[in-house]
């Protein structure tokens, strides 16, 4: 944590350099008083998330923006677990508008290289467990690894119609899914494009994409659409994704769909999914429904709320737990605290079966202190900052 905050007082030295510049961030905490395994009843705490964001004005057509991140949950691509207090560009981006440059009508024309993942839009995630978004599916993750390469975004009829293509470049080995490891400097790229129809007064957004992995005949083809309606004090959503994957001749699909209503402070969100295909990616345990979530929170006064989660698995899903073979996933409610805008006291508690705790998977979510905490569930307190 101390290098990571290091490395941004150097940005921040370096704000006479830009014309304008901005710099947010998180700082995540947390403490567990709980149980775990192998040691029974255990107490930790633990720096979850530091993160530093900059973004700095070039002339009148381009910008950088750097994140700088010190996650504990990282690993880099070899698979090995990276040193706590390591902190790592999470991304190094310079954007030029091209369509501002040129004093284009109507047509926006964006390029953005440097180190990033260039991944999709990503505007299908709002309920508590996020079930309904593609980014956190079983299958692989459509956003590329964090490597450089480069992005083309355009856009036309008043941002309605947004094509864009990105490309990344594996300048560091990897594995593929079965742990071989794959040539470097193979290229894989994302090619889509986003209809936002809030443009026609309508609150759709749809997203189509192609996705072309370096690992050979590994791809997916996705659609993703999120539609969001306020009126007056109320609040109606609904996402989800569709994800259709190949490798040579195996394929699987998988979906996720979000419900989420909100009005007078109160909010109750379920979020599902399942997938459904066979022996894709060397899988055999696939159910069209895997996972539920439900969770609700209620706002009782402008700094004080309350939330409450539970989470299950089904079918085959629920069986890949070896021992376990139970629906129950997990349940969690808290008190959330805000004594000002960007800072957040959270305690409450925690509670994770054993044998689900010890097999979670990439779709085990948490509300209130992310996936870490299900390793020993119990009492919590976590210290968040948003600045």
């Amino acid at each position: 944590m101390k290098k990571l905050l290091v490395l941004a007082m150097v940005l921040v030295l370096a704000a006479p350099m830009f014309a304008e510049m901005s710099i947010g961030g998180e700082f995540d905490y947390y403490m567990v008083n709980g149980f775990d395994s192998d040691n029974g009843a255990s107490f930790a705490d633990k720096w979850d998330k530091g993160e530093v964001d900059f973004k700095g004005t070039i002339g009148d057509y381009s910008q950088i923006r750097i994140e700088l991140e010190d996650d504990q949950n990282w690993n880099d691509k070899t698979g090995a677990e990276v040193p706590n207090g390591t902190p790592r560009f999470n991304y190094f981006r310079v954007i030029t508008d091209w369509g501002k440059m040129f004093g284009l009508d109507g047509i926006g024309i964006k390029t953005d290289i440097g180190l990033n993942d260039y991944g999709t839009f990503d505007n299908v995630d709002f309920t508590g467990f996020n079930y309904e978004n593609a980014d956190s599916s079983a299958m692989e993750n459509p956003a590329l690894d964090k490597d450089f390469g480069f992005q083309i975004s355009l856009s036309f009829v008043d941002g309605l119609v947004q094509p864009y293509f990105n490309m990344n470049f594996d300048t560091v080995a990897e594995e593929d899914n079965e742990g071989t490891p794959t040539p470097d400097g193979e290229a894989q790229f994302i090619i889509g494009s986003g209809f936002d129809f809030n443009a026609l007064g309508l609150p759709l957004w749809v997203e189509a994409y192609f996705f072309k992995e370096a690992v050979e005949d590994n791809n997916m083809f996705g659609i993703e659409a999120m539609y969001d309606l306020a009126i007056s004090d109320m609040n109606f959503k609904i996402g989800g994704f569709l994800l259709s994957a190949s490798n040579g001749d195996d394929r699987g699909e998988e979906w996720g769909l979000g419900i989420g209503f909100n009005a007078f402070g109160a909010t109750i969100n379920v979020s599902g999914g399942g997938e459904f295909g066979e022996d894709f990616y060397g899988k055999d345990n696939y159910s069209a429904f895997e996972v539920l979530g439900i969770d609700a929170s209620y706002d009782i006064l402008d700094w004080l709320a309350v939330n409450a989660g539970v989470g299950f698995r089904f079918g085959d899903y629920k069986d890949s737990l070896g021992d376990g073979d139970k629906a129950f996933q997990s349940f969690e409610a808290g008190v959330v605290v805000k004594p000002d805008k960007g800072v957040k006291y959270k305690l409450g508690y925690i509670y994770c079966d054993e044998d689900v705790a010890a097999n979670k998977g990439r779709k085990f979510r948490t509300l209130n202190t992310k996936k870490v905490t299900a390793e020993k569930g119990g009492l919590y307190f976590v210290t968040q900052i948003d600045f």
